[in-house]
């Protein structure tokens, strides 16, 4: 949705000390769990996109961050949509432009992208749209973030809390008080984050059913959409997903940064680029110590067996990444 002008660039932080004015941060080991706490109603507004930006970018280096949480503060509200009376007061009085038009502010702006000329917009009337450059830069970011990113979802989620979380890598439902909606075309307004995404879960029909219902879809049949990946009671929601949280924090960050793009990546890329970019990162998660020491480690617990796969005589240190400490320093792994 839209934004606002932020002409300062802070230094990046490690992540749970960052000061957000409607996220609160708490990390457990390798878990970083985000509050989203915008009371009372919890709208996504232009501070909170600017937090979001902020956090994206900490989690993107820090390394003791391996699955990010985010879930609702308020009892019953995940991100109940962007606040209208903010894109109104905006938009408000201003001149109707063509597509053409449009797309050569766009580009004008994503081409000045960079600290002088960013200042320059930041001064003029397109601080808006630079903004939601910038926005758009975090959802990029998202997909190729090395942590596992996963919306906790325990209340409305619609509008520009829903185009965001279709970035996560998962969403997972409680059976109460969630719900899912993309009510824009019932205020003439577009997606201007999350439609292309959307799509790639949900198919076009889908999609475009979703917007021109302007309702809120349940838990269930987002789960039969393919919005959400699990559905589960509202009392074991956090619960639930911090324990997911836990376990895929133990994978290795590169090789799941890596790994993202591969997926992400691909409706965008010929057939030919996908393979390029498979056979690059097989090559570099191979040459990883990291990755040695798991493959040795591997081969040492099926010596104990009749030589049948590790994945189903002991599947449990694996699934669970407790085999090994897979994010050590670059010098390798060793046994726990």
């Amino acid at each position: 949705m839209f934004g606002e002008e932020q002409t300062d660039r802070r230094p990046v932080e490690g992540a749970v000390g960052l000061e957000l004015s409607t996220l609160r941060l708490e990390q457990s080991g390798r878990v970083l769990t985000v509050w989203v706490d915008a009371p009372p109603f919890n709208y996504m507004t232009l501070s909170m996109q600017r937090d979001f930006i902020r956090l994206a970018e900490a989690v993107e280096h820090d390394v003791s961050i391996g699955a990010v949480v985010v879930t609702g503060a308020r009892p019953g509200r995940f991100i109940t949509h962007f606040d209208i009376a903010q894109i109104s007061s905006q938009a408000d009085g201003t001149p109707e432009i063509s597509r053409a038009v449009a797309q050569n502010l766009y580009r004008s702006v994503r081409a000045m992208t960079g600290l002088a000329g960013e200042r320059l917009v930041a001064r003029s009337s397109l601080k808006a749209l630079l903004a939601v450059t910038r926005f758009h830069d975090m959802a990029l970011r998202l997909m190729h973030s090395p942590a596992v990113w996963i919306a906790a979802v325990n209340g409305p989620c619609g509008g520009g809390g829903l185009e965001m979380s279709v970035f996560f890598d998962m969403r997972v439902s409680a059976d109460r008080d969630a719900g899912f909606s993309l009510p824009e075309l019932s205020l003439g307004l577009n997606t201007s984050l999350g439609g292309q995404r959307l799509v790639q879960l949900v198919g076009p029909s889908r999609a475009l059913e979703m917007m021109l219902e302007a309702r809120f879809y349940t838990p269930q049949e987002a789960l039969e959409l393919g919005l959400v990946n699990r559905v589960v009671p509202a009392e074991d929601l956090l619960d639930t997903v911090q324990r997911m949280a836990e376990r895929y924090a133990r994978r290795p960050r590169k090789a799941v940064a890596l790994q993202k793009r591969i997926f992400n990546d691909a409706p965008s890329l010929s057939a030919r680029a996908s393979l390029n970019q498979e056979a690059v990162a097989a090559l570099m998660s191979m040459s990883s110590p990291v990755t040695q020491a798991a493959m040795r480690r591997w081969v040492q617990m099926q010596e104990g067996t009749n030589g049948d796969s590790v994945f189903l005589t002991q599947p449990e240190p694996w699934t669970e990444g407790t085999a090994l400490d897979m994010n050590v320093p670059a010098r390798g792994a060793t046994p726990p």
